[in-house]
């Protein structure tokens, strides 16, 4: 993924759980929590590859990013 995607996809997670005026806001979320949910994900992805799919961040990947970052980080929703 090019690093300007990537930035967009982590503006993106974080405009629904981190931001402000989040609409599901996570509390403790920082962004550095969603680039490392990323990266597991992305790991999952090449690892179970014929069960998930990267949608080219869509609304499941970003689900599925902020189910690891409720996981491993022990969060929950504001």
């Amino acid at each position: 993924m090019a690093k300007d995607s990537l930035n967009e996809f982590i503006d993106y997670v974080w405009s629904f759980y981190g931001a402000d005026d989040a609409l599901y806001p996570i509390k403790g979320i920082t962004k550095k929590m969603v680039f490392d949910a990323f990266n597991i994900y992305i790991e999952r992805l090449k690892k179970n590859n014929s069960l998930w799919t990267w949608g080219f961040g869509d609304s499941l990947d970003r689900e599925r990013v902020r189910d690891i970052i409720l996981e491993k980080y022990n969060l929950s929703f504001s």
